[in-house]
């Protein structure tokens, strides 16, 4: 049943749920959702909400039943491929030692536009270790809060040369790089409408021995700008400067 949701009423109520469990005219929120609808926000039969389903769709629907951890929904209307984009961004990014730098992150991409997401473990990396499940929660928040209704894939961490291997040769590929070999700003390189990969390294940099792996593979290292900036902002600028040029 697809139908034109009203984007004055999606500002107007900021609460947007997640869902994948949508069959047809019938949604049931997952039961962490259910008892935010139902026991905080104190919702209740014949309420309309909306929701997402984390593949691009956007939906309103009807409560039609509520329990404290149930919440089953009416399907009133949807609309398919909420926001998609031409082209995909991908971050390949060596995690940080303080984990709540690398959780900014997370959520001010998902909030820009971020597709895939891969920690990445480089020779320089400070942290080797990441609870995906609390990445995840992260993530489902902000697309929630900037209503966006893909969910960004995030990856396992991976090692640097497991990476290079298994990137996919279709998009662009760039790596941020500080040293010999660089070939201008990412801004000059980037061709709009493409689908973009961008490796981004530790806090120490990708080594010397990196950095080459990474040009055999076919990424351009390029600069971000004339500043030295942290691993989360440099992601950050390297995503959103993707978009600015996609505009």
């Amino acid at each position: 049943m697809a139908g034109a949701i009203s984007v004055k009423r999606l500002s107007e109520d900021m609460n947007i749920f997640f869902t994948d469990q949508v069959r047809g005219e019938v949604a049931a929120l997952p039961e962490s959702e259910a008892r935010h609808c139902i026991q905080v926000l104190r919702h209740k039969v014949g309420d309309r909400i909306r929701f997402i389903d984390g593949q691009g769709g956007l939906y309103e629907g009807e409560i039609a039943e509520a329990g404290k951890k149930t919440c089953l929904l009416k399907v009133i209307s949807h609309k398919e491929n909420h926001g998609k984009r031409s082209y995909r961004v991908h971050l390949a990014v060596a995690p940080t030692k303080n984990i709540s730098r690398m959780e900014w992150l997370l959520e001010k991409a998902t909030e820009i536009g971020l597709d895939t997401f891969t920690p990445l473990l480089c020779s320089h990396s400070e942290r080797r270790v990441l609870k995906m499940e609390r990445l995840e929660k992260i993530v489902l928040s902000a697309a929630k809060q900037s209503v966006k209704a893909y969910l960004p894939q995030l990856n396992p961490l991976i090692g640097f040369d497991d990476f290079l291997a298994e990137t996919d040769r279709e998009a662009d590929r760039f790596i941020a790089y500080l040293g010999k070999g660089v070939k201008g700003a990412l801004k000059q390189n980037y061709k709009a409408g493409q689908d973009v990969c961008l490796l981004i390294g530790p806090e120490g940099g990708f080594s010397p021995q990196e950095a080459e792996a990474a040009a055999e593979a076919g990424f351009t290292p390029v600069t971000l700008g004339e500043s030295r900036l942290r691993t989360e902002t440099a992601a950050l600028v390297a995503c959103h400067t993707i978009h600015l040029l996609n505009a």
